[in-house]
């Protein structure tokens, strides 16, 4: 029966020992951002960890990538999206900090489920929301970098009836960006000739 015992607790030693190390492998970078994304969902009203949230948000693809969205699942990959729609409603209040980082982040990616989509969703929410500064801030980038961050942005399945995206290119026809607006339907309509 001694032994029963002292098998059993091996083998409950054996697979609980490495979910326990698996948890406690976050980087740095990922303890930091969980630990201010904590400390804000406790208090979303404090300027002070608000802003403490936003600077501590990755500000570009890799370091978004090694945070939410690494080849091996781990780090804050599981619940990505509470931690991309926290950053992403700090638009109201921050909103030219907020739509310099999405962009800076998305200008580089390519389209990948989970976080970088919601990623991608979020984007597109800051730029309705803030069409004058994200059109401002899209203009600034290289004629290159501008049309890879408006095909990432094209570049869902559902995007022949996505109707975010077309309140965005809405919304930047209505403040003068016809050409920007053109832009991305252009992206759209090649997107939907890949998918047929």
């Amino acid at each position: 029966m001694a032994n029963l015992i002292k098998k059993r607790g091996w083998v409950l030693l054996i697979v609980v020992l490495p979910l326990f190390t698996f948890s406690q492998k976050l980087s740095p970078k990922s303890k930091q951002v969980k630990a201010a994304w904590e400390a804000l969902n406790k208090h979303p009203d404090s300027k002070q960890l608000q802003l403490a949230y936003l600077k501590i948000f990755p500000s570009n693809k890799p370091d978004f990538i090694a945070v939410f969205d690494p080849d091996d699942f781990n780090q804050l990959y599981d619940e990505s999206n509470k931690y991309i729609d926290s950053f992403i409603e700090l638009v109201k209040y921050y909103p030219v900090q907020v739509i310099d980082k999405v962009i800076n982040i998305g200008k580089d990616m390519k389209w990948k489920a989970d976080a970088t989509g919601y990623l991608q969703h979020g984007i597109v929410k800051v730029g309705i929301n803030q069409t004058k500064i994200f059109s401002k801030k899209l203009n600034s980038l290289s004629s290159k970098q501008k049309v890879h961050l408006i095909t990432f942005l094209a570049n869902e399945e559902g995007i022949k009836h996505d109707q975010n995206y077309q309140e965005l290119i809405n919304a930047l026809t209505k403040i003068g960006e016809k050409a920007l607006a053109n832009k991305f339907e252009a992206a759209r309509t090649e997107r939907k000739k890949e998918k047929e």
